[in-house]
């Protein structure tokens, strides 16, 4: 009975300390993430890539297709994201190589089928062993669009048979 009494009250100092350490990781992750998206507002490569914190060969890059990735989505939030600065979401999931998921939805809205629906981009951190949050571990953009038309036309413009 010690015994279990002794695991439980470490299991409880651990969850303890974990809790009070994660909303200081959310604040650093969320940091760097706007810290991001100020340098593509600015369209600043190299402040850009003092914010990559794994060698480019790890996430499958070259300074060449960092920069034109870079450009590209400097290029895409220009066009849909062009007055106000999107919301960071920190999630508590991670992706195959246990890095940590920021997501920043940069335009949603209807459309004709092929338009665009969805911009997003993905900022991926850590894993925390491996590289801190003040880094990001890679990113992507994901675009996304319409399979259908969202938007009827209304009856009266509709052609008769």
């Amino acid at each position: 009975m010690k015994q279990y009494t002794c695991m439980f009250a470490t299991l409880l100092a651990v969850a303890c300390a974990s809790s009070e350490r994660q909303p200081n990781e959310i604040r650093e992750i969320r940091a760097t993430s706007e810290a991001v998206l100020a340098t593509i507002e600015k369209k600043d490569i190299k402040a850009f890539r003092e914010l990559v914190g794994v060698p480019l060969e790890q996430i499958g890059q070259s300074e060449a297709t960092l920069a034109r990735k870079f450009d590209r989505i400097c290029r895409v939030y220009e066009e849909y994201a062009p007055n106000e600065r999107p919301p960071v979401f920190v999630t508590d999931s991670v992706s195959t190589y246990n890095k940590r998921v920021v997501f920043i939805p940069i335009y949603s809205g209807k459309g004709l089928k092929g338009s665009v629906g969805q911009v997003r981009l993905m900022l991926l951190f850590g894993p925390k062993s491996h590289y801190p949050y003040n880094k990001i571990s890679d990113i992507e953009l994901h675009v996304f669009n319409h399979e259908m038309n969202e938007l009827p036309l209304p009856d009266a413009e509709l052609p008769s048979p």
